[in-house]
């Protein structure tokens, strides 16, 4: 009789062949500890942050780079919709939009934060618990303070694209596309 080691255990017969090996390229590497303790720490501290909050907005900010906010408890965002500008707070109706270049304010009491993004959407939820707080998750392709941002480095760039030949559909799109985006991130440097 055969039992399920010899099946699945080390009791292979020798002329199988070894288990084959993952490319390194395709194989994370492993975390150190200190990178987990970090990890479990902040997820630890968006727990707290939002447990026991009642009747406010949880909002994430997020990008492909980085979380900004992961559900932290505010009292409005304001986001540019490609329709226009739109402000959302608890208990507003449920909405996914898509969302253009230009400026995040973000209010939470007397506190303003604004983050500029190139685009990206809103999803707006109802709360699926008892809480009372509804979600906002905002997913941005590029999300940066506005306060890092460069007026004078963009204006720069601006010239440069405008000056470039645009001898082609392509060079025209790109001089197009690119002029709009650096004129919002002109706007929101000031």
């Amino acid at each position: 009789t055969t039992s399920a080691i010899s099946h699945f255990g080390s009791s292979f017969p020798s002329s199988a062949p070894p288990p084959p090996q993952q490319h390194p390229c395709f194989r994370p590497p492993p975390l150190p500890r200190s990178a987990m303790a970090l990890r479990t720490a902040r997820l630890l501290r968006f727990a707290e942050a939002s447990s026991g909050v009642q009747n406010r907005l949880l909002l994430s900010l997020c990008s492909p780079g980085e979380a900004v906010m992961v559900n932290k408890p505010v009292d409005s965002v304001t986001v540019p919709g490609t329709e226009g500008t739109f402000t959302v707070t608890n208990n507003h109706s449920l909405i996914v939009s898509q969302l253009k270049a230009g400026v995040i304010t973000v209010r939470d009491g007397q506190e303003s934060k604004d983050y500029f993004i190139s685009d990206g959407f809103l999803f707006f939820n109802h709360p699926t618990d008892g809480s009372g707080c509804c979600t906002a998750k905002i997913s941005a392709v590029e999300l940066v303070p506005t306060s890092a941002l460069d007026k004078d480095r963009a204006s720069q760039v601006l010239s440069e694209l405008m000056a470039a030949p645009k001898d082609n559909d392509w060079d025209r799109a790109r001089a197009q596309l690119g002029a709009a985006l650096i004129q919002q991130v002109i706007k929101a440097a000031e």
